[in-house]
Parts: structure tokens; C-alpha cells; sequence
């Protein structure tokens, strides 16, 4: 049963996450602005990037997970992870070898967290383009949010192949949408 208390609000939370990851997060990753796209992840955090399928690089493997640390290289190291400049500069490179345009986001749902108003979770899609324009990768990913002092912040990413994937592993039913 959906908690209708979580839906307060939600028509402002839809237009916020629209212009962040629709707008914000879609030109800072687009540009392959390192720094920029850093931006929209908490802060001095640990972050999980889970893979379901097709890992990074394109290639088919069974996907992994991926530990990162927002903060600087030493905390990173003291925290077993990569430092999310790194991760995102090979990011980025990656993507300049694969002839890498632009992306376009599409928000498809989000969901307020019941037990704390400061999380929610967002359901995107995203779509990849070359140079001539052809789109050669979509996925879908769902997004764990934070908000502190009144900006939301990536804190943990979930990436998958299709929606069939990531049907069968959440209830997208509990996402909400302006349209339903």
C-alpha cells in the first residue's frame, strides 16, 4: 500500500529533479566537466555504482560494483575507494573513444523516502549519442538522492541494461510521475 503522506510535495520535488538531472547533471556530463558533474554527487561520501549488465566499457560483461569516495585522494585511499575525480576523468576518456556526442536524461519517475524526508530515489533514462548523432547506448538507472541544505546530491547509482532488469529487482510501482 502506498503511503500517500509521501506524496506532499512531490509536483515541486518532480521539477527540481527535472532540472537536475534532465538539465544540470545531463549538460555537466555531456561537456565532460569532471568537476561539474562531481557536483551532483554528495559530498565527503561514500558511493556505490552498481552495474547490472554491460559494465563501463562497453564491453558484455556481467557488470560490477563500483566504490567511490567524493572527497579528496587521501580520504579516498584511507576509505578503500577511488576518488571520484579519477573515476570520472576515465569516464570521460572512455566516452572520447567512443566518439561521444551528448546525452539526453529523461526523469520517469521519483519517490520520497517514508522514513526520511531527506532521501528520495529517481528513475531515469538515458541515451548516448556519436558525433553523426546516432545514439549507440541507453540504460536505465535508478539513483539514490540526499538532500543537504536544500540541494539534492547523488549518494548511490544503480545502473541497468533495460527496465526489465530493474523491474524485477525494485518496485518501480512506489515511483511517482506527474502524468499518473
Amino acid at each position: 500500500m502506498k503511503n500517500t503522506e509521501s506524496k506532499i510535495g512531490l509536483p515541486e520535488l518532480w521539477k527540481v529533479l527535472e532540472k537536475k538531472f534532465c538539465v544540470d547533471l545531463k549538460n555537466d556530463f555531456s561537456n565532460k566537466d569532471v568537476q561539474g558533474w562531481l557536483n551532483h554527487f554528495a559530498p565527503q561520501r561514500k558511493i556505490n555504482i552498481y552495474q547490472h549488465g554491460k559494465d563501463v566499457t562497453g564491453k558484455e560483461r556481467k557488470g560490477k560494483t563500483i566504490k567511490i569516495f567524493t572527497g579528496n585522494v587521501f580520504a579516498s585511499i584511507v576509505n578503500g575507494r577511488i576518488p571520484a575525480k579519477f573515476m570520472a576523468k576515465v569516464i570521460f576518456k572512455r566516452l572520447s573513444k567512443q566518439d561521444y556526442s551528448h546525452s539526453k536524461i529523461e526523469l520517469l519517475g521519483i519517490q520520497k523516502s517514508i522514513d526520511d524526508e531527506h532521501q528520495s530515489k529517481v528513475h531515469i533514462k538515458f541515451e548516448r549519442f556519436n558525433k553523426s548523432g546516432k545514439m549507440y547506448e541507453s540504460a536505465i538507472g535508478l539513483y539514490a538522492l540526499e538532500e543537504i541544505k536544500k540541494v539534492w546530491y547523488i549518494n548511490e547509482m544503480s545502473i541497468y541494461d533495460n527496465n526489465d532488469d530493474l523491474a524485477s529487482s525494485s518496485d518501480l510501482n512506489e515511483m511517482w510521475h506527474p502524468n499518473n
